[in-house]
C-alpha cells in the first residue's frame, strides 16, 4: 500500500483482533493522528521502529488492549505529540525503552500505563512541564518502580488514582510541585510497597 498521502490513521485496525501483519514499510511521514490505531488488536506484535511519527499529534489509545505488543519504539519522534492518554492501557507485554521520547508538548498522560503490568523502564528524563492530567497513569502497573523525582508537575491538576495498585512502586516524590493539583483521590490506594 502507498500510504504516503495519508494524514489520519485513527482507529484504523480497531477490534481487528487477529491482525498481526508486517507494516514496517509504511510511509507515515504525513500522519498526524494515530489515536486508537491498534486498539483491541490483541494479537498484534510487529516492528514499527522505522515509522516516521514526526507529525503525529495524537497517540492516545494507540496500543490500548494490544496485549501481545512488545516492540522497540525508542527512535520514534514524539516531538509534536500532545496526547498520550490511554496509550498503553492494558498493553500487558510492553516493556521497552522509551526514555528518549520528547514529551515536551504532551498535556495528557492519563491512563497511559494503566494495566501495563510488565512495564518497568526508566522515564525519569521526560519533560512533563506541560502535562495537566496524570490521573490513573500507573493504575495497576504492578511492575513499575522507577525514579520520577525530577518530573516537573507544576501544571498537573489531576493525580487521582495515579498509583492505584502499583504494588511495586516505592520512590521519592517529595519534591513534586503539587500546587495546582485538585484531585488526589485514591492516589496510592493499594500501592502496597509505597512508604516514602
Amino acid at each position: 500500500w502507498d500510504t504516503s498521502g495519508v494524514t489520519g490513521m485513527s482507529n484504523m485496525f480497531y477490534e481487528a483482533t487477529s491482525f498481526n501483519r508486517d507494516l514496517s514499510e509504511w510511509d507515515t511521514s504525513r500522519v498526524t493522528d494515530m489515536s486508537g490505531m491498534f486498539r483491541y488488536v490483541e494479537s498484534f506484535n510487529q516492528d514499527l521502529s522505522e515509522w516516521n511519527t514526526s507529525r503525529v499529534t495524537d497517540m492516545s489509545y494507540m496500543f490500548r488492549y494490544v496485549k501481545s505488543f512488545n516492540r522497540d519504539l525508542s527512535e520514534w519522534d514524539t516531538s509534536n505529540v500532545m496526547s498520550m492518554g490511554w496509550m498503553f492501557y492494558y498493553a500487558e507485554s510492553f516493556n521497552q525503552d522509551i526514555s528518549g521520547w520528547d514529551t515536551s508538548r504532551v498535556t495528557d498522560m492519563s491512563y497511559m500505563f494503566y494495566g501495563a503490568t510488565s512495564f518497568n523502564r526508566g522515564i525519569s528524563g521526560w519533560d512533563t512541564s506541560g502535562v495537566t492530567d496524570m490521573s490513573e497513569m500507573f493504575f495497576y502497573a504492578e511492575s513499575f518502580n522507577q525514579d520520577l523525582s525530577e518530573w516537573d508537575t507544576s501544571n498537573v491538576m489531576s493525580m487521582g488514582w495515579m498509583f492505584y495498585y502499583a504494588e511495586s512502586f516505592n520512590q521519592d516524590l517529595s519534591e513534586w510541585d503539587t500546587s495546582r493539583v485538585t484531585d488526589m483521590n485514591e492516589m496510592f490506594d493499594s500501592a502496597t510497597s509505597f512508604n516514602r
